[in-house]
C-alpha cells in the first residue's frame, strides 16, 4: 500500500513538472512573438527613404522584377517585416541581399517567406551570417517551393565551421526531390568531405539542377570529379528538353500558319 502511494506521489509529482515546463515553453514562445511584434512596430515608425518605398510598392505589388536592397541597413525587426511582404508579393522576380550582414535568426524569416512566395524566381544572400537553423528552414522550401530557381547561399556559415552538419543534410535530402531549382551556390561554406558525398548522392537522383557552384569547401577530388559529370548529364537533358520544346513550338507555328493559308485566304 505504502509503496503505491509512493508511486502515485512520483507520477503526481512528474506529471507537475511537466505541466510546469509545457507553461514555461509557451510562456517564453508568447514573450518572443510579443518582443518580434514590438520591434516591428518600432521599426515600421524608423522606417523611411528608399527602404519604405520599397515595401510600399512591394505590399501594392508594384515594384520592379530585379531589386537590390543595397546602400540600407537590415537589423532583425527590418528582415522580419521584409520577409512578411515579399511572402505575397507577386511583382518581385529577384531579390538581392548580399552582404547585408543578415544572421542565422534573420536568415530563418527570409527562408520561411518561400514557403508562401509563388513569384519569387532569383534570391541572392551570399556573404551574410547564414547558419543551421537557415539551412534547416530553406529544406522546408526546397520541398513546397515551385517557383524558385537560383539560391545564392555562397560565404556564409552553414555548417557553424563544419561543426554542426544537419541543417546542410536536411538541405540536401530536400533538394534530392525538388524538380525547379536550376542553380545553387553554397561555395566557402566550410563544408566538409561528408558534404560532398551527400551531393553526389543527391545528384544521382536529382536530374534539374544544371549550375552548381560548390568551389571552396573540402570536398574529395573524387567527388568534385563526379559532381561535374552528374551536372554535365543534366545540363545535356535540359538542352534536349528545351528543344524538343522549340521544335513542338515550331511545328504548331508551321500548322498554324498552313491552316490560316488553307481556310482564310
Amino acid at each position: 500500500m505504502r509503496d503505491q502511494q509512493q508511486k502515485e506521489e512520483r507520477d503526481r509529482k512528474k506529471k507537475e513538472n511537466q505541466e510546469k515546463k509545457a507553461k514555461e515553453q509557451r510562456d517564453r514562445a508568447a514573450d518572443e512573438a510579443r518582443r518580434k511584434e514590438q520591434m516591428e512596430q518600432e521599426e515600421n515608425k524608423k522606417l523611411g527613404g528608399r527602404m519604405l518605398i520599397f515595401l510600399q510598392k512591394a505590399s501594392e505589388n508594384n515594384t520592379s522584377i530585379d531589386y537590390a536592397i543595397s546602400g540600407m541597413e537590415l537589423g532583425a525587426a527590418r528582415c522580419l517585416i521584409l520577409a512578411k511582404i515579399i511572402a505575397y508579393n507577386e511583382s518581385l522576380k529577384t531579390l538581392h541581399l548580399s552582404r547585408k550582414q543578415i544572421g542565422d535568426k534573420e536568415g530563418q524569416d527570409i527562408a520561411r517567406m518561400l514557403l508562401t512566395n509563388k513569384t519569387l524566381r532569383k534570391l541572392e544572400l551570399e556573404g551574410n551570417c547564414l547558419g543551421l537553423q537557415t539551412a534547416r528552414v530553406f529544406a522546408l522550401a526546397l520541398r513546397k517551393n515551385k517557383t524558385l530557381r537560383y539560391l545564392d547561399l555562397e560565404s556564409n556559415n552553414l555548417t557553424h565551421d563544419s561543426e554542426e552538419n544537419n541543417g546542410m543534410e536536411e538541405m540536401i535530402m530536400a533538394l534530392t526531390t525538388n524538380t525547379t531549382l536550376l542553380s545553387l551556390n553554397i561555395g566557402n561554406n566550410k563544408l566538409d568531405d561528408g558534404i560532398g558525398r551527400m551531393f553526389v548522392d543527391c545528384l544521382h537522383q536529382n536530374h534539374t539542377l544544371i549550375d552548381f557552384e560548390f568551389e571552396r569547401n573540402n570536398f574529395r577530388l573524387e567527388d568534385i570529379r563526379r559532381l561535374q559529370d552528374l551536372l554535365r548529364r543534366n545540363k545535356a537533358e535540359y538542352d534536349e528538353a528545351r528543344l524538343r520544346e522549340w521544335r513542338e513550338r515550331k511545328m504548331m507555328r508551321d500548322e498554324d500558319h498552313a491552316l490560316q493559308k488553307h481556310y482564310l485566304e
